[in-house]
């Protein structure tokens, strides 16, 4: 495909994950109805009991139990993609969601992921910056 002016962009897929459901017509779902899409942060996510104080001026607490999050987190198919356990075991989790997302964008597109190599392909990300760190035992 030749572009003619800079301005004109092809956008043949999307893939995306949000609070309140995976793919663009979840989002536009969640969007349409106004919903809130916050959850109390369950134990097995993060103690938020250890780190809850009401006083939101309190050093190293947080004023809230809540929080914004995905389905099914952590549950990456590293095999799919051709990365043994440990390195998996090791990946920042929104790695393993960036992976997932432009696969499915490709899928969206009709794409055949294994054509898409050695040509001029972009894909472009939205994400927040937070760190990850993983727990050492």
């Amino acid at each position: 495909m030749e572009i003619e002016s800079a301005d004109e962009v092809a956008i043949v897929g999307i893939g995306c994950n949000f609070p309140g459901g995976e793919g663009i017509d979840s989002f536009w779902k969640v969007l349409e109805e106004g919903k809130n899409c916050t959850v109390e942060i369950p134990p097995e996510r993060f103690n938020a009991k250890e780190w809850y104080d009401a006083d939101d001026n309190k050093p190293g607490k947080m004023c809230t139990t809540r929080a914004a999050l995905l389905d099914e987190f952590n549950t990456f198919d590293n095999h799919l993609f051709g990365i043994n356990n440990m390195e998996a075991e090791r990946m920042d989790p929104q790695q393993k969601l960036l992976i997932e997302c432009t696969y499915k964008a490709l899928e969206d597109a009709g794409v055949p992921v294994e054509s898409v190599s050695g040509t001029r392909t972009g894909v472009f990300i939205g994400k927040m910056r937070i760190s990850w760190q993983r727990k050492c035992v």
